[in-house]
């Protein structure tokens, strides 16, 4: 079997997992396509590049690809370029393709990569290494090697001229060098058989991104898996994978975990929930009527584009509001901007007439609405009194089963997905078009820049159905918690 070429893409993945390289390599048919969300991940760290490119004018794209790209790059270096965008380079059969290549003064080059992140992580590093070697090798003087991302602390619209900041990762890239050439054979003896590796699953299966082949990989996982245990380490997970332990009840009883841990393992053995009924009473009790149950939807662009916003500043779209009055009548209130223009003031001024000044505002994980309500005062000051006292009356349901009520069938975790079908049998996210607030946020770009009107409608409703679920979901669970408290 031919040892197929390497690119710095395929070596991440090998460096993820050799089973996943192996996969892309010789049966990508079997790799899961990209999810929503990450398309459009990707999409904006396309967009976060080119506009990188702007800091470094009269640079030269290398805009084929293939072989032609290698062509394309030999004859820009031919014709004196200092400074290259996607410029490709081959080297011991991997080809690697570098994000921005700068000539210093002194002859050397820089090897800069662009990120949408904030800060550099360890892939970074990686793949700056393996762009490294591959340059070297082809005959390229290195000096310093960069990573170029978002500056979250200091960039504030309109004023872009601080969105980037540069790092030198230089050291960084050497330690990671040191095992470049051990990998890379790793990589390789594994891409030479014709079976796939046998690779244990593990926390590598999520980092640094959940891999595409977790539908294949873990489908012997039970469903109470040793995955579920909450806040166990990635050591203690991947030993317990290793041994293959996957079944929680399987755990050994000598087995180093914590009190909760150990709570929690037992209570899955036991199958019981665990519910204390005056903690709960306790927090009910705070609440005042009417009761608003609120749940913002939210964009976080990584270049900011309205006056006042941060890189990755959640920016409220849309949001849904039960309202249960005094007299137990149930209403409804939601807002969804539908347009490019800046959705803040309008969210800010339909927030503020459906909320009012009176009753509690429970949301789940009130943390987050308490920041985008903060935000939303600081971008809207007109109305910075009314969305202050909005953040000031929020009740956090999600409390209620983080501290008083567990059920085996939460899996370890108090996330709405998990407890609305265990609290409120028969209600459940499975038959919308959207299932996730990542996929919302697709969902609604795709929305504002819809030309089709009929098509648009569709995306509206379903981002409508979503958000309006949302806060259902916690008058019933609420219902269901009074109900369970009455006796």
């Amino acid at each position: 079997m031919t040892t197929p070429r390497l690119t710095k893409t395929k070596y991440l993945s090998g460096r993820q997992c050799l089973k996943r390289l192996w996969y892309e390599i010789w049966r990508p048919h079997q790799v899961s396509p990209p999810t929503l969300s990450q398309r459009r991940i990707m999409d904006q760290g396309t967009d976060v590049g080119e506009l990188a490119r702007e800091r470094f004018p009269g640079g030269v794209l290398i805009s084929s690809f293939r072989r032609k790209s290698l062509d394309e790059t030999d004859e820009a270096l031919r014709n004196g370029a200092t400074c290259l965008f996607e410029p490709a380079f081959l080297y011991d059969d991997i080809l690697v393709r570098c994000d921005i290549l700068h000539k210093r003064d002194d002859g050397a080059w820089d090897i800069i990569e662009v990120k949408s992140s904030t800060q550099v992580k360890p892939y970074h590093v990686e793949d700056l290494s393996v762009q490294r070697y591959v340059l070297e090798g082809s005959g390229m003087r290195i000096g310093a090697v960069k990573l170029m991302h978002i500056n979250s602390r200091e960039c504030v619209y309109p004023d872009l001229s601080n969105l980037f900041a540069i790092e030198d990762v230089t050291d960084k890239v050497d330690a990671a060098a040191a095992q470049l050439g051990d990998n890379l054979k790793a990589m390789r003896d594994a891409l030479r058989r014709k079976q796939e590796p046998a690779i244990f699953i593990g926390t590598r299966c999520d980092k640094p991104f959940p891999c595409p082949l977790k539908r294949l990989c873990w489908r012997h996982v039970p469903r109470e898996s040793i995955f579920t245990i909450p806040r166990l380490s990635d050591d203690k997970i991947d030993d317990l994978a290793a041994r293959n332990i996957l079944h929680v009840c399987d755990v050994p009883a000598d087995f180093p975990l914590t009190p909760a841990q150990r709570d929690y393992v037992e209570m899955q053995r036991g199958g019981q929930p665990v519910i204390r009924l005056e903690g709960i009473r306790h927090l009910l009790a705070k609440l005042e009527r009417p009761i608003h149950f609120l749940d913002f939807e939210t964009l976080a662009y990584a270049v900011p584009c309205f006056d006042g916003m941060r890189p990755y500043q959640a920016m409220p779209f849309q949001f849904s509001c039960h309202v249960l009055h005094r007299n137990g009548r149930l209403g409804h209130r939601e807002y969804l901007h539908e347009d490019e223009s800046d959705p803040r003031p309008a969210v800010a001024r339909a927030l503020v007439k459906h909320v009012g000044m009176t009753g509690s505002v429970v949301a789940y994980n009130a943390g987050f609405e308490r920041r985008v309500l903060t935000d939303l005062a600081e971008a809207v000051p007109a109305y910075a009194a009314e969305l202050h006292s909005i953040a000031a009356r929020l009740w956090d349901q999600r409390d209620v089963f983080r501290l008083f009520y567990d059920h085996p069938a939460f899996l370890g975790s108090t996330s709405i997905k998990n407890v609305l079908p265990v609290v409120v049998p028969g209600l459940s996210y499975a038959d919308l078009a959207i299932q996730h607030g990542d996929d919302a946020q697709s969902v609604w770009t795709e929305m504002i820049a819809c030309q089709d009107e009929t098509a648009k409608a569709k995306l509206a409703a379903d981002l409508r159905d979503y958000c309006q679920l949302d806060t259902y979901a916690m008058v019933e669970i609420q219902r269901a918690l009074e109900k369970l408290t009455a006796s």
